[in-house]
């Protein structure tokens, strides 16, 4: 009976020590991973990506380009129009949340908005320059 009981512990410790470096082997796979390219962001770069794709001629891809930079410029538009709409339900929901903290809970709420919102114009700055 000794025997068995024995073997049995060394299949538990084995089926662990297994799960153990199966799971280190699988997060070091996930770690070091190429993140995948970044997505074509212009027109042009669109239209690059679309030419080798479809096989687009000359003259279709600079109508691509042309239809894309349309399409972006209207959707700029478009987010002009409603960003004071959506800044409108941020602050709402912002006011919503002070009324339910204490005043030290409410100093550190309105400084991590502040940071919040510096990285949010960063963030615009970025795109405003990259475009």
């Amino acid at each position: 009976m000794l025997p068995s009981k024995r073997k049995a512990h060394l299949i538990v410790i084995t089926a662990f020590i297994l799960g153990i470096a199966v799971g280190v082997s699988g997060q070091y796979l996930l770690s070091h991973q190429s993140p995948p390219p970044p997505a074509a962001s212009t027109p042009a770069e669109v239209a690059d990506e679309m030419t080798r794709a479809v096989k687009l001629d000359q003259s279709q891809r600079s109508q691509v380009v042309l239809i894309l930079g349309d399409c972006q410029k209207q959707s700029q538009d478009l987010r002009e129009q409603t960003r004071p709409q959506f800044q409108a339900i941020r602050e709402n929901a912002r006011n919503r949340i002070r009324a339910l903290l204490s005043p030290e809970q409410l100093v550190s709420f309105n400084q991590w908005i502040k940071d919040l919102d510096a990285r949010r114009e960063k963030r615009e700055e970025r795109k405003q320059t990259n475009k």
